[in-house]
């Protein structure tokens, strides 16, 4: 039963709910040398908005299959490679713009985070980006 509990957890803490948002990611991976279709998100939080709530920024985690360049159809596929990648989405609702960018370090995702929600309301979710920056000052 508990371990029941834990894996429900773990998929409701891991889940997206915006379904439009999820391709917009996984389209970005696919189109920067991903398998975006398989890729495990996680930690999807929404971090910053803009009253009344047009504009959100979201971040998230993913564990990414680096897709080979097919040379030849001949040569088989290499040993599967994996990234660790952290990004951030930045979605306007009014103008329907989904704006995703992911970084291989967190430190970069950090300094995009510190432009993007300049003006904006940090939410719970933005607490390790926005205590980076709060220790740099």
């Amino acid at each position: 039963m508990i371990g029941w509990i834990k894996q429900l957890r773990g998929r409701w803490n891991d889940w997206c709910g915006d379904h439009d948002m999820e391709t917009a990611i996984r389209k970005h991976l696919s189109v920067n040398g991903y398998f975006g279709r398989t890729a495990k998100l996680r930690n999807v939080r929404l971090v910053a908005v803009q009253r009344p709530g047009w504009l959100q920024v979201f971040r998230f985690e993913a564990t990414v299959r680096v897709a080979p360049e097919r040379s030849n159809d001949e040569i088989p596929d290499p040993e599967a490679e994996y990234h660790e990648l952290y990004g951030l989405v930045r979605d306007d609702i009014r103008h329907k713009i989904n704006v995703v960018r992911v970084f291989k370090s967190s430190s970069e995702r950090h300094a995009l985070f510190a432009r993007w929600s300049e003006g904006l309301i940090c939410l719970r979710g933005a607490y390790g980006l926005c205590q980076q920056e709060e220790s740099r000052s």
